[in-house]
């Protein structure tokens, strides 16, 4: 009876975290809050057509540019109701000076735009293989994990929709950013947590001290942004996404924010909870264990983790932004200027602040989980497990 409770409250939070981004999507699309303007889809996605080629009918040079070669080739469209399955010619582009250029071969897949009375190759459709590594990355966590295994898909795929579905919608209708990337950050920590970890002292125990190193790296991050004096514009996006979104002195810095907050967020939860599981399994098969050890252990596991997990986030954030470090270390650039790049430097803070962050939550979940895992909570929670426990000592 007991079991069918935990699992009906189970499911009733998941209905829950559904439901949240159910209606906070539809508050935000139908908030009058809302700055910019609507645009329209551009016409060239909405004439882009998807097609298998069957065969490839000549190779020539281009008339106009003789640098370049044409393909001609049949493929069969699919995805379209209207037109599915009906047979077309389409023409590839080659331009020879361009190294890693891909020549279009039978079975392809690509993705065509209808022009006059031809149809010209776009780029390959490449969803249906990447679906595949998804379902074998799926797989593997279910065969791996188990029932874990299920439950880190279910957090993972509400981690994704809320940020796809509510926060990335509330930024283009003129929410708070700051506030958004608050709430989705206190929504990933308490979803992940209770559904993969389930409802214990455990996991409320990870969980605060994750919520604690998530606002130690919203502090160094609006410390940062006041002493740095920075302006949020690092790059050609930035200037123009006020005006994609239609919004009038958007907030950039806010985005950064984001994007250093919500990125450091998944490096911190993982420290928390590594401790704090570590330090329940300590202090569940080993009697009379003092705070102060489970203190101890604590430092000794997160001085272990520490090297390996900032390693992890510097090289994270190195590999996502190595051509715009290529870009500007082959530039005519001296190098104090290329370092007080303000691209550079949010690249170097993101790495730092994540870096700092996570070690900031080594000693705080180290502390928490000190004080909240009890004598009294060990004995209670360890009171059928004891005696299986002496059995095996004695006979060793």
């Amino acid at each position: 009876m007991k079991s069918f409770f935990k699992g009906f409250l189970y499911f009733i939070f998941i209905f829950l975290a559904f439901l949240f981004i159910f209606f906070g999507n539809r508050y935000v699309h139908n908030s009058q809050h809302y700055k910019g303007v609507v645009y329209e889809r551009e016409e060239e996605l909405n004439q882009l057509i998807f097609a298998k080629v069957i065969s490839i009918d000549k190779t020539a040079e281009d008339a106009s540019d003789s640098s370049n070669t044409v393909i001609y080739f049949k493929a069969r469209v699919f995805g379209d109701k209207e037109s599915n399955d009906k047979l077309i010619t389409g023409t590839q582009v080659i331009d020879n000076s361009v190294k890693n250029s891909i020549q279009v071969s039978p079975g392809d897949k690509v993705v065509l735009f209808p022009m006059d009375d031809e149809f010209l190759f776009q780029y390959y459709y490449r969803f249906d293989k990447i679906s595949v590594l998804g379902g074998i990355f799926a797989a593997f966590i279910i065969l791996l994990g188990g029932i874990k295994g299920v439950k880190t898909i279910i957090s993972l795929a509400l981690t994704c929709l809320s940020i796809f579905f509510v926060f990335i919608p509330s930024i283009g209708r003129g929410f708070n950013i700051y506030l958004s990337s608050c709430i989705i950050c206190l929504y990933i920590i308490v979803t992940t947590f209770t559904i993969i970890y389930g409802y214990n002292k455990k996991s409320a125990t990870a969980a605060f001290s994750c919520l604690i190193g998530a606002a130690f790296s919203v502090i160094i991050t609006y410390i940062t942004d006041k002493w740095m004096l920075l302006t949020g514009y690092i790059n050609d996006d930035a200037y123009m996404l006020g005006t994609i979104l239609g919004i009038d002195n958007l907030d950039v810095k806010a985005i950064m924010f984001s994007m250093i907050t919500i990125g450091a967020m998944g490096a911190i939860m993982d420290v928390s909870m590594s401790i704090a599981s570590a330090l329940y399994e300590i202090k569940l098969n080993t009697a009379g264990s003092s705070p102060w050890a489970l203190l101890k252990s604590g430092f000794s596991i997160g001085r272990d983790m520490m090297g390996t997990m900032t390693n992890t986030l510097i090289l994270a954030y190195i590999g996502s932004s190595l051509i715009v470090v290529l870009i500007y270390a082959n530039s005519d650039y001296s190098l104090m200027n290329l370092l007080n790049k303000e691209e550079l430097i949010f690249e170097f803070l993101q790495s730092l602040i994540g870096s700092l962050s996570l070690l900031l939550t080594i000693p705080i979940t180290a502390v928490v989980c000190s004080f909240f895992f009890t004598d009294k909570y060990y004995k209670e929670c360890s009171l059928k497990k004891q005696p299986a426990v002496s059995r095996y000592l004695a006979k060793l």
